[in-house]
């Protein structure tokens, strides 16, 4: 049998999903709706060309919008320092070893 307050935090945890669903869903159907006018305003470009192409005419290619990204400051860069591993000799018999004693 379950106790109460496990009973209670899963209850808590089920309205805490049930949320976080209902974000979820806003969220992606905000999205959607970018992506969908987004792609309209695509197909209206497109179709603008079109109608110019179609008459004839040349379409002027348009410059492309260049993203200016913030430049980051060079890390300066540490030097290589060669470090010696002291290895110990150890004691005994190697495990390959054919003098083993009888």
């Amino acid at each position: 049998m379950t106790t109460s307050y496990k009973l209670k935090a899963l209850q808590e945890l089920k309205a805490n999903k049930k949320l976080e669903r209902e974000k979820e869903a806003i969220e992606f159907k905000a999205k959607e709706e970018a992506e969908a006018t987004a792609h309209a305003e695509n197909l209206k470009r497109i179709a603008k060309k079109m109608a110019i192409i179609e008459a004839g005419g040349v379409v002027p290619n348009p410059k492309p919008v260049v993203e200016e990204k913030p430049e980051k400051p060079e890390k300066p860069v540490k030097k290589a320092t060669a470090t010696v591993k002291k290895t110990t000799k150890k004691k005994g018999r190697s495990a390959g070893s054919k003098n083993k004693k009888k």
